[in-house]
Parts: structure tokens; sequence; C-alpha cells
């Protein structure tokens, strides 16, 4: 197995996440690891590899193993739409950036048979003296970090920019009062499909870890009609490619 800790693997669901990165490449090589199409290259003088994954936990988990097990990366960047929640204060076009993941579907049922679910009474992963159980919490300086990096870029393009916590589910959320009840459990600020399952990975690897999104729609009662796609596709490219280009004194060695 090939421990070059060059690349920095970004990872999203689908192609159209990725497109305006995969757009500004220098020299792409176009190839398949586990069956998933990858596209490396450089952005910004950094070697990268741009990762379809397909949408869930499944499908990101298989994607990013195969890449990692390839070649080890210096940082995995998960990327992608997302849904915010209202109470956060994000906006459609909006960017997070996550400072921990929850899974909100992995726990004990309760007696009673209400929502949220008990914890579990083991671990998924143990990593630097924690028990891993549906919680998985990031590296704050180098979430700061990012944000720093990317903050005058969304400023001047008046795009709002958090950090906080992400969620991620299988079921996506489709009415008010479950995203009622999620933010009051979890305080999110988004919601996902796949960020636990990468967080979980890099853990496992031992491997530095961001989770940076765009808001394409609000958490609650789903309105198709109001959801904005090619924006949240657009800006979340626009922060990744943010961060590496940015100035290096503001990173660690790896970016």
């Amino acid at each position: 197995m090939q421990r070059s800790h060059s690349d920095i693997i970004i990872v999203a669901a689908v192609y159209d996440e990725l497109s305006a990165l995969i757009d500004r490449v220098e020299k792409p090589v176009v190839s398949k690891l586990g069956g998933r199409k990858i596209v490396s290259g450089h952005i910004g003088g950094k070697s990268v590899k741009l990762l379809i994954t397909g949408p869930g936990i499944v499908n990101a988990v298989q994607a990013l193993t195969a890449a990692i097990e390839d070649s080890m990366p210096s940082l995995i960047i998960q990327t992608g739409c997302a849904g915010a929640f209202k109470e956060s204060g994000l906006k459609i076009g909006d960017i997070g950036i996550a400072t921990e993941e929850i899974d909100v579907n992995i726990g004990i049922e309760p007696e009673n048979g209400n929502w949220p679910l008990n914890e579990l009474p083991f671990s998924l992963l143990k990593s630097h003296g924690l028990d891993i159980k549906n919680r998985y919490r990031f590296d704050h300086e180098l979430a700061t970090l990012a944000f720093k990096a990317i903050k005058k870029g969304c400023a001047d393009k008046n795009i709002g920019l958090m950090k906080g916590p992400f969620i991620t589910v299988s079921t996506i959320t489709a009415t008010d009062a479950r995203a009622e009840k999620l933010y009051k459990q979890f305080k999110p600020c988004m919601e996902g499909m796949e960020g636990s399952g990468a967080a979980h990975l890099a853990l496992h690897y031992d491997i530095p870890f961001l989770e940076i999104r765009s808001a394409s729609n609000i958490v609650g009662k789903r309105d198709p009609g109001a959801w904005n796609l090619a924006l949240a596709f657009e800006r979340g490219a626009m922060a990744v490619q943010q961060l590496l280009t940015v100035n290096r004194e503001l990173l660690p060695d790896f970016l």
C-alpha cells in the first residue's frame, strides 16, 4: 500500500457537486478506484484527488476506503450540498464548516418508542482515548483555520459562513416537526447523508478531516421549488477552492 501522504482527497456524493472543482484541476487524469470515478491533478499547486462516492453512508465509506487504501492522503475534505436548519441562521447558498458529525440514526430505541434514541452501550470506534458512539468531534484548530481561510471570500460575496455541528441522516427530514426535534436535540447547522461515514474513516486511519458544505435548502417540509442546488454546488466548490489557494501561512503543513 502506498503511503505518500501527499494528496488531498476531496469527496462528494454526485458529480455536479464537484464539477466546478474538476474544471479547475490542472492536467486532470481520470481513473477509477473501487469502481468509482476519481480525478487526479493539482489545484493551487496542491496535489488533489476528487472522488465521486455516490449518495449515502455506505457509498461514501466504500469509495473512500478504496481511495485511502490505494494512497494514504494528507487530508480528507467532504463537500457538496446540505440542508440548513433555519434556527442556525444559515440561508440557501451559505457555507457551513463542521465542528462535529452526529449520526442521529445510531442508538437504542427508547422503551416508550419516542425519539430521540438512547446512546449505544458500546463504542463503534476508539480513537485517541475517546469512545466514539455516534458523535465524531473534529479538530477545532483545523476547522478554525478553514473558517479563516475562506472568510474573506465569503464576505466579499455576501455569503454567510458558520462553524457548527452537522448531523448525518439516512432518512431525509421532510417535516417541520422533525426538523424542530432534530434542532432541539443536537443544535446542528446542517444535515447531510455522508458525513459521519467519512468522519469515521478519517478517525480510523488517523487522517485530518474537514467537512465544508453549502446549503441547497432549508431542513423541514419538502419544497423542491425553493431549493437551489446549482447555487449550492457552485458555492461549495468555491469555498473548497478558496481553502486550497489561500496563503500558506494560514494553513498546516499538509495543506
